[in-house]
């Protein structure tokens, strides 16, 4: 259990991938798994997914939101507040305290489109007697002043020694350890 904490590899065995390239480390990972697999006595192996996480993109299209005289954070802050939350308060329960967060419901923050469809607050020009034109305040979509998209990257980056690494994790039948790291490092040397 010390040697599990003290290298991370949470398996009696396991292999680190170190590289500067994530998707090269991923890569490799597939292919030692795959060869792994074929040696007698193992139960189990498992490379680690470097790219499997989804990100959502807003990119701020800086000249739209300028006619509005908005800037890259106030899309940003709303979009942080209706996708993501925004603590409001915090109650106090006993020794406990709970942070209150609103969001808009998951219909209208779901999918792209009703990601593009949230409202941004946006000041009416003065007409040139210096009254509001419009009456004050009115509403645009987040599409018309950002491009959304969904990107896929890692869910978790590791590093040792400064090097990114992922990890193997093999598990196998506990009769013969050293013969199975003797056939482990036999079939890794013909890759």
């Amino acid at each position: 259990r010390i040697d599990m904490l003290s290298t991370g590899i949470r398996t009696t065995l396991g292999l680190k991938i170190f590289g500067p390239d994530l998707a090269e480390i991923e890569r490799i990972g597939i292919e030692l798994e795959k060869a792994i697999r074929q040696i007698p006595g193992t139960r189990s192996v498992y490379a680690e997914r470097a790219n499997t996480g989804y990100y959502l993109d807003v990119v701020v299209k800086r000249g739209e939101a300028a006619r509005y005289n908005l800037t890259v954070d106030d899309v940003n802050t709303i979009v942080q507040s209706a996708v993501g939350g925004l603590n409001v308060t915090t109650t106090i329960e006993g020794r406990g305290r709970f942070p209150v967060n609103i969001r808009y419901f998951r219909d209208a923050r779901g999918d792209l489109e009703s990601i593009g469809r949230i409202m941004i607050p946006v000041e009416t020009p003065k007409s040139d007697n210096g009254q509001q034109a419009g009456g004050g305040t009115s509403h645009i979509p987040l599409g018309q002043v950002a491009e959304i998209s969904v990107l896929t990257g890692p869910s978790q980056i590791k590093s040792e020694a400064g090097m990114l690494t992922a990890y193997v994790y093999i598990d196998q039948t506990p009769d013969d350890q050293g013969g199975y790291i003797g056939a482990l490092k036999k079939q890794l040397s013909t890759i």
